[in-house]
């Protein structure tokens, strides 16, 4: 008998040493940091997340041996560490089953936030509690952000109730209506915490007190309905303020959490604390024997992949979710980070990588697989994974941001540095082919010396309020060469044209200049117009009453373009290229310009095309009636000194 005993208990441990190899290991991988402590607050066992927490905080790691009662009294002085210390004792004297607390963990750059839960535990031998804390920073300031909107939330599906100085309510939503059963006609003037919360509930008063020293309160109470049922409601009660600062009354969000309550209080409750914890996490968790078949699949994992774990069970994970790269080509098992993991019993991270799921998508993943060998000779591995889809957009998005912020310092460096240059296109008359004008563009000087377009400076500059410092720039030197009896043609952002001291920056340059105003014409787009039509027809009208000439670029090209025509007094219209390189071999081309042609007489314009690119669609233009071209054909953009001549005064 004493032998049978004996052998009981050796198998007893072996038993229990896998179990805590195993929980270790998957601990090990979980972003909550945990800690499992004795009946005095004495660590059992931590996970890599608490070591590394205190590591990137500048702290000593609190390690297994050392009481994690003792550092919170060692800094009572701080009123959250003392709430740590009293919720963990309540838990470990039996007066409570569980604590929570919601606490600030700021560094110089950045606010955060985490959540301390301490639940009782008796699965691991000693164990008395188990601490975790989780980041709810990302939490926080979405509650944040709906708390800032919550007045506006009246038609929609969510609780909102709004009370006035005195605790009267004032406003009761058709959410507020489907949780608690009271009709806005019933309650409207009653005192809110009366209709809400149980006149027993010793959180009256603590939600009272809350309010008025710091403006809000929130968290999980327990509320009446009409019928006289009891649930679970989270709720958000923040006070509304005046402009001056005065309190107006409150305002509350609240949200049914019934059965996550009684989720929570179920996996808490549990003797099996490793099903509790992976259940309840947001990453996928799944468990392999030595021969890659799948041995446990969490919950998120069933989500993530779409299937069910009894459908996995068994089965070869790597032949159902892992069968292809990230580019597409075929992953043999062999080569699979996991299998290798297991065969070489060794810890591997990918930080991005691919799955498939039960409709053959793939999406990308993070994972850790970590071996696992118990006591007893039970071997294989724990998969730790996330869908880091929102990661990788975050990151992309990021990317794009870094590079608009580079060309941004480009753009000014190149303002700064007077590196902007200005190219001319000569623009003839296509009935003499005299040079009647040219056409001005922008072009950049690189700090190497080349020359670039200005497509991604103008981008950037549109986007970040630098275009307007740009056309300044063009504007005054645009007229500078007209008052050298070179007529130009100066094209305007949609920026410029609803701005209207550009309008007196032109009227100054040209009066310094002693410039001739008709030999200036303002090219305006089709985007400025759609943008600000008004401010548009009123910077034609007073540039044409200074003198100056108005062109509609691009015309033909958007749907407004004939609509256009009748507000904008134009003194050109210039035909996009998109309709006069085809013109010869489109009939539809042909008829566009055709209309524009006869537009431009009805309206007494002139008719410019752009992208002439040989003499066959010169000829065909000049059939057609048009007055003006410029393209490759005729003279390709090149420097200013190079296209315009000296005048006798240079």
């Amino acid at each position: 008998m004493s032998e049978r005993i004996a052998a009981q208990r050796a198998l007893a441990g072996r038993s229990a040493a896998g179990s805590r190899a195993f929980i270790q290991a998957t601990l090990d991988w979980l972003p909550a940091h945990v800690a499992v402590v004795d009946g005095v607050g004495e660590i059992i066992m931590t996970n890599g997340a608490w070591v590394q927490f205190a590591l990137d905080n500048g702290g000593r790691p609190t390690g297994a041996g050392e009481n994690y009662l003792a550092v919170c009294d060692a800094a009572s002085a701080d009123d959250w560490a003392r709430r740590a210390a009293n919720g963990l004792r309540a838990v470990l004297a039996g007066r409570a089953y569980e604590f929570s607390l919601e606490y600030p963990c700021n560094s110089p750059t950045e606010e955060r936030w985490f959540v301390m839960r301490v639940s009782r535990y008796t699965g691991l031998e000693g164990a008395r509690a188990v601490i975790a804390h989780d980041n709810v920073t990302a939490r926080r300031q979405a509650e944040e952000e709906m708390r800032t909107q919550a007045a506006l939330l009246d038609e929609v599906d969510v609780c909102v109730v709004a009370t006035d100085t005195d605790g009267r309510i004032t406003h009761w939503n058709r959410g507020a209506e489907h949780l608690y059963g009271w009709s806005s006609r019933e309650v409207v003037g009653r005192q809110a915490l009366e209709v809400i919360v149980p006149a027993h509930h010793d959180l009256s008063e603590v939600i009272r007190s809350d309010m008025l020293e710091h403006g809000k309160w929130e968290g999980t109470l327990e509320v009446f309905r009409k019928d006289g049922s009891i649930f679970d409601a989270y709720v958000r009660d923040v006070v509304m303020l005046a402009d001056d600062a005065t309190p107006t009354g409150t305002i509350a969000v609240a949200v049914d959490v019934s059965e996550l309550v009684e989720t929570e209080r179920t996996l808490l409750a549990s003797r099996e604390y490793l099903r509790a914890v992976t259940d309840g996490m947001g990453e996928g968790v799944f468990t392999l024997d030595n021969d890659g078949c799948v041995t446990y699949i969490n919950g998120a994992g069933e989500r993530l992949f779409g299937w069910r774990a009894d459908e996995l069970m068994g089965r070869v994970m790597h032949e159902i979710t892992h069968t292809h790269r990230a580019d597409g080509s075929r992953l043999d098992i062999e080569d699979s980070p996991i299998e290798r993991a297991r065969r070489e019993r060794k810890v591997v991270r990918i930080e991005q990588d691919v799955f498939l799921n039960r409709a053959g998508r793939q999406f990308p993943v993070s994972y850790t697989a970590s071996p696992i060998e118990t006591a007893d000779g039970v071997q294989g591995c724990v998969v730790v994974f996330a869908d880091i889809s929102e990661r990788l957009e975050r990151e992309r998005t990021l990317q794009r941001e870094s590079e608009a912020l580079s060309w941004i310092g480009r753009c000014k460096d190149a303002i700064a540095e007077e590196r902007l240059l200005l190219y001319a296109q000569p623009i003839v008359d296509i009935a003499t082919g005299e040079i009647v004008q040219r056409e001005l563009l922008l072009r950049i000087r690189e700090p190497d010396g080349t020359i670039s377009p200005p497509s991604p400076y103008l981008q950037v500059a549109e986007r970040y309020g630098l275009i307007g410092d740009i056309d300044r720039w063009v504007i005054q030197r645009a007229i500078q060469i007209a008052a050298d009896h070179h007529p130009v043609q100066v094209n305007i952002s949609a920026d410029s044209v609803s701005d209207w001291t550009i309008l007196d920056h032109i009227e100054r340059c040209i009066e310094q200049a002693g410039a001739d105003p008709a030999s200036l014409v303002f090219e305006i787009t089709e985007t400025a117009l759609a943008s600000d039509q008004d401010a548009a027809v009123r910077f034609a009208e007073l540039l044409r009453e200074m003198g100056c000439k108005v062109a509609l670029d691009d015309f033909g090209t958007g749907y407004g373009s004939f609509t256009y025509i009748k507000a904008l007094p134009v003194d050109y219209l210039k035909i996009d290229m998109e309709f006069v390189r085809d013109v010869n071999e489109s009939p539809a081309s042909m008829r566009v310009v055709e209309a524009v042609v006869s537009i431009a007489e009805a309206f007494s314009a002139q008719t410019v095309a752009e992208g002439v690119e040989d003499l066959r669609t010169l000829e065909r233009l000049r059939e057609l009636g048009v007055d003006y071209a410029q393209g490759h054909y005729i003279a390709r953009p090149g420097p200013i000194a190079d296209t315009v001549p000296e005048s006798p005064t240079q």
